[in-house]
């Protein structure tokens, strides 16, 4: 009698904790296969979260150095309606260099910076990168989609590029919510 009890539960309490799970529609992760290895700054993924007041991206790379002559490319969607990104983050990723958020233009950075709280800056000891950009930054947008891109010309002979997920591929819509 008690086995009938306790396997019975077990389904009900299943059924219980997918009814009770958030949505987690606020948080996006990647894995991102070594696909750059020319470049100690191949990107092995990445993860958003898209808050109530920021979004926050941490790109991770398989070795991030202070000496890196890479740079990243952070590319924010806020309309699906239009083509490619709105806004592009763009920074190095060795000791010394600095970060801007643009509006984009295609798929490529413009000269028309973005007035507006947001922050950058590699984690060397970590292999990260963050990113944390308001949400006023960006029009307080109903979701988001980003996209990164790594470039690295170290050798000076060919660029190494690594995008993730893909190139000119978007994560999957992230709608804001208390995290972040």
């Amino acid at each position: 009698m008690r086995t009938r009890i306790s396997l019975a539960a077990v389904p009900a309490l299943l059924l219980a904790g997918l009814v009770a799970a958030p949505a987690g529609a606020e948080y996006y992760s990647i894995d991102d296969p070594a696909d750059a290895t020319a470049s100690l700054s191949d990107i092995t993924g990445f993860d958003a979260m898209h808050g109530s007041r920021k979004l926050l991206v941490k790109v991770r790379f398989a070795e991030l150095v202070r000496s890196s002559a890479a740079g990243l490319s952070v590319y924010i969607d806020t309309d699906r309606a239009a083509r490619g990104p709105e806004y592009v983050l763009s920074s190095g990723l060795g000791d010394g260099t600095d970060y801007v958020l643009t509006k984009a233009r295609g798929w490529h950075g413009s000269d028309d910076r973005v007035d507006c709280d947001y922050s950058a800056r590699p984690k060397w000891r970590k292999d990260v990168f963050r990113a944390v950009v308001s949400r006023a930054c960006l029009g307080d947008p109903a979701e988001v989609r980003v996209s990164v891109k790594m470039v690295d010309e170290a050798d000076g002979s060919h660029p190494v590029m690594d995008w993730a997920p893909k190139r000119h591929r978007w994560s999957l819509p992230i709608a804001p919510g208390l995290g972040a």
